[in-house]
């Protein structure tokens, strides 16, 4: 079979890896997979992928030319491929592969990685993909709240996949073992919160003067998070050093990672450490944490966006060491829960079931 997949470029994001180990897992299986986005870091992907794995970016840049630029492109790359069928992951990239087969017979699965009702996009976004997403043949949602948030008339298109996470071999023993090093990662906008982290941590400090947090991520918010951490005086406490250097690296020396996001899709940060072994303290936002998080055993959930109660939880892992060690050994549920082959056997459901609609239609 030929797989198209598409995605907004090849960073560092969540969907990014979940495409690179979807590529890799159909390619692993004989199909020729294709990955398709629109723009390429410097230094390449931020994610690996076999070498049968065939990348396709846009020669310059469509999404500086615009939304029709970016259509055209997507189009183009369709056309040029010929898939048997196409997966797309992200409401833009969704919406624009949706329109641009339009008048094909190209099948389509899309795949929501946030939260549509949340996230900072103009409302024609959710309102074209809830539109065109009747074209889809499966709509792939990560949680059972997420698809009860589509139309009535998609949730039956619906198919819940949450991603596929394992530790990485040898980070575990990499693991902080005190209660100091807190981390925090995600891209630096207003979605992941750390405003509200860092008003947290003059209290946390209060309580627990050595205590050190990282922010990794880049974003359109890095000067407003560095103003208001010199503002609150907290620039020998808190570093922004950029993105993580490798996936997973910034779990190394950490003690417990704070997730501090007003709406998620599905954070893959807290996946990775709940199968790690590392603690998290998170608000209870829409969607995700509390899908990952068992309040009291591998994590604490605090109400969403309540500054007070997010350092309150801080302080008491940062005083309670013993309660941060036996939340250390509670991984073993999420781990067989998120292993790959599991979640890669549903996907592989979700893409054979396309595949034999499309065999039915044709016939």
């Amino acid at each position: 079979m030929k797989i198209l997949i598409i995605q907004g470029g090849f960073g560092a994001g969540g969907a990014e890896k979940i495409v690179s180990i979807l590529a890799a897992h159909r390619s692993g299986m004989g199909d020729d997979v294709y990955v398709a986005g629109l723009t390429m870091p410097e230094g390449g992907s931020y994610f690996s992928f076999p070498d049968d794995v065939t990348l396709m970016v846009a020669s310059d840049d469509p999404k500086a030319r615009g939304q029709w630029a970016r259509l055209q492109h997507i189009r183009q790359v369709i056309r040029e491929v010929k898939p048997d069928l196409v997966i797309t992951f992200l409401t833009k990239i969704n919406v624009l592969a949706l329109a641009a087969v339009l008048g094909w017979r190209v099948p389509i699965i899309i795949s929501e990685r946030n939260n549509p009702k949340a996230q900072n996009a103009h409302p024609i976004w959710r309102h074209a993909q809830n539109l065109l997403a009747h074209r889809a043949r499966t709509i792939v949602m990560q949680t059972e709240r997420a698809s009860q948030d589509l139309p009535r008339s998609l949730q039956r298109k619906a198919q819940v996949v949450p991603n596929p996470c394992a530790p990485l071999d040898g980070i575990r023993d990499r693991l902080g073992k005190g209660n100091n090093q807190l981390v925090a990662v995600g891209r630096l906008d207003r979605q992941k919160g750390f405003d509200l982290l860092l008003q947290a941590m003059p209290q946390i400090l209060r309580a627990n003067p050595a205590a050190k947090l990282t922010i990794y991520g880049e974003g359109p918010e890095r000067t407003a998070l560095e103003d208001l951490r010199d503002q609150l005086g907290l620039w020998d406490a808190v570093s922004l050093p950029g993105a993580s250097s490798s996936p997973g690296a910034w779990m190394a020396g950490a003690d417990l990672l704070v997730f501090p996001s007003r709406f998620e899709g599905f954070p893959n940060v807290v996946a990775e450490a709940t199968v790690t072994g590392l603690p998290v303290v998170s608000f209870d936002c829409p969607n995700g944490p509390r899908e990952l998080i068992r309040h009291d055993d591998n994590g604490l959930l605090v109400p969403p966006e309540d500054v007070d109660a997010l350092a309150a939880a801080v302080i008491r892992l940062c005083e309670e060491p013993e309660t941060l060690n036996r939340m250390r050994q509670s991984f073993a549920q999420n781990l067989s829960w998120l292993a790959p082959d599991n979640i890669l056997a549903v996907w592989d459901e979700v893409i054979e079931d396309n595949t034999i609609r499309q065999i039915h239609h044709a016939l």
